[in-house]
């Protein structure tokens, strides 16, 4: 199964459960993914390898700001950007 299927699978179950950090974090990679397939001159369909460097840029982009917040003292904003880092990392080790 692609990893675009996987996000949406675990999308529903993050609605059903009402995580809302845990959708937040997948609605972005989602959001990621589709901006790369919309792409003028795009394929349609992505390899799972491109997917799995969407994700990576993801898990980076959490990790980074969640340290950039804690750097500045702004631990209400580091908080939900750690939850999505470990959501999306937990993805990411799925599809390795």
């Amino acid at each position: 199964m692609s990893l675009e299927k996987q996000l949406m699978d675990q999308m529903k179950t993050a609605m059903k459960s009402k995580d809302v950090l845990a959708l937040q974090a997948l609605r972005s990679v989602k959001s990621a993914i589709l901006l790369v397939k919309t792409e003028n001159g795009a394929v349609s369909d992505l390899t799972e390898d491109q997917e799995i460097k969407i994700l990576q840029k993801q898990v980076k982009q959490r990790k980074d700001s969640a340290a950039i917040f804690m750097d500045q003292g702004r631990q209400d904003l580091a908080a939900p950007e750690s939850v999505s880092y470990t959501h999306l990392r937990a993805h990411e080790t799925e599809a390795d």
